[in-house]
């Protein structure tokens, strides 16, 4: 009989101006070999894989078990962990989407691999009954070693549109700084005036608009080479320095790549070119990309395209600025207008419900000093996390890929300024210091 190999992994997935803009800051050419390439390919599929209906329970409130070990940490931060645990579980109650993957080879089983993602969104739970768990085993024998901090929650989950899958900070706008536009090709624009930094403002506007209001924009100019293909510029060093600028945890970056206008080969045009009359385009293509940049980790987490093409009177006219009413009564203007539209709606559905990240920035008398603007909505009495780095840098291939990171204490707002908040250590594992991280948790 055939002895079979078996790997079992589970997985458990939760709360899931008119100058451009220094061009070397913000963007890099083609052949710049600092800059790393923007994608990546796509990675095999298992050699078999299944999914099985998502796991539907029909009550709407459930009362979880959380824990957490006692060992080397003290009872509050115990309790926090415990309440994490119990929420963990309480995600899994409703809404679970279960993927197997398995592969077999020369007829063994060599990977048999569940995963549960939980799609569940808690709106809100009660704590009914916590502290340490029996010393004592069934068998009334005293239990070995580090004993462990039990808690009961009683978690009411909900489908309701919008509301994200995560519940501790979720009210956070997380703070986004909009760079300058840039144009590898500005001549195909020299009907528009004040065309980029009038994009930038009017981007800032519409956002502004729909309710974001956590946001800046970057003035530096940037200047561009001409003829040469632009991508994001990812240096750690130049991102950091934009962070510590800005405070912002996200930078969107634009290209208008191109606002080419022409004319068509007709009879007519032929003519009036053999008699050097004026053949005005009567065609014109647009098409921007755009970028959104995780400053924490300095990483691109989403980018988009948007394209255009405009028939008929396609010129513009310098007397009509960008922005301006003139301006988006033209055909070329309400080209611009749906793109801005487009861009608006797809960098907020790309925002949202992501979680806030920060640092601590500094410690006096005892109290813990946070970036974190005003406008992101938090609250005095908000908690959060703060996760140490463990481990040295993870390298590969030349890069550094980051260091992992573990919660190692929690903080509650105490005070909210403008640009930085003021908070009390409520429960600790290790030493907090300037430079740990801040999260929702």
């Amino acid at each position: 009989m055939l002895s079979y190999g078996r790997l079992l992994v589970l997985t458990v997935v939760l709360f899931s101006g008119s100058t451009q803009a220094g061009f070397f800051d913000f963007f890099c050419i083609k052949s710049d070999g600092n800059c790393d390439e923007v994608g990546g390919g796509e990675k095999s599929l298992p050699a078999k894989q299944s999914e099985i209906s998502p796991i539907l329970v029909a009550e709407p409130c459930v009362e979880v078990k959380g824990s957490a070990s006692m060992e080397g940490v003290d009872e509050a931060f115990a309790r926090k962990m415990a309440i994490r645990d119990a929420l963990k579980m309480a995600s899994l109650k409703n809404n679970v989407k279960i993927s197997t993957d398995q592969r077999v080879d020369d007829y063994q089983l060599t990977l048999d691999s569940t995963r549960f993602t939980s799609h569940s969104k808690i709106k809100n739970y009660t704590l009914v009954k916590e502290g340490m768990e029996n010393p004592e085993d069934m068998y009334g024998q005293t239990k070995e070693g580090a004993l462990n901090y039990e808690v009961v929650l009683n978690v009411c989950l909900t489908e309701e549109a919008g509301l994200c899958t995560g519940l501790e900070g979720n009210q956070y706008q997380t703070r986004l700084a909009i760079a300058p536009v840039v144009m590898p090709f500005g001549s195909e624009a020299r009907d528009i005036s004040n065309l980029l930094s009038g994009y930038q403002l009017e981007l800032e506007r519409r956002v502004k608009h729909k309710g974001y209001r956590n946001l800046t924009l970057l003035l530096e100019p940037i200047d561009l080479q001409p003829n040469h293909v632009v991508t994001p510029n990812l240096d750690p060093k130049q991102l950091i320095d934009i962070r510590n600028k800005t405070g912002a945890q996200f930078l969107l970056l634009t290209v208008i790549r191109s606002a080419s206008a022409h004319s068509d080969t007709g009879i007519l045009n032929t003519a009036k070119r053999f008699y050097d009359l004026n053949v005005n385009p009567e065609q014109r293509y647009i098409g921007l990309d755009w970028y959104l940049v995780d400053l924490m980790s300095q990483t691109m987490i989403h980018q988009a395209r948007g394209e255009v093409e405009v028939e008929g009177d396609v010129l513009v006219g310098r007397d009509r600025p960008f922005g301006s009413g003139s301006f988006f009564a033209t055909k070329t203007g309400k080209a611009f207008d749906g793109l801005l539209n487009q861009q608006t709606k797809n960098v907020l559905d790309a925002l949202h419900c992501k979680p806030f990240e920060s640092q601590v920035i500094d410690i006096q008398n005892g109290e813990y000093v946070i970036y974190l603007h005003e406008a992101a909505g938090a609250k005095i009495g908000d908690d959060l996390a703060v996760y140490h780095t463990a481990g040295r840098p993870i390298r590969f291939g030349g890069s550094e890929l980051g260091q992992d990171r573990v919660p190692g204490a929690f903080l509650k707002i105490k005070r909210i300024l403008p640009k930085f908040a003021i908070a009390e250590l409520t429960a600790k594992k290790g030493v907090v210091q300037v430079g740990d991280i801040v999260k929702t948790w």
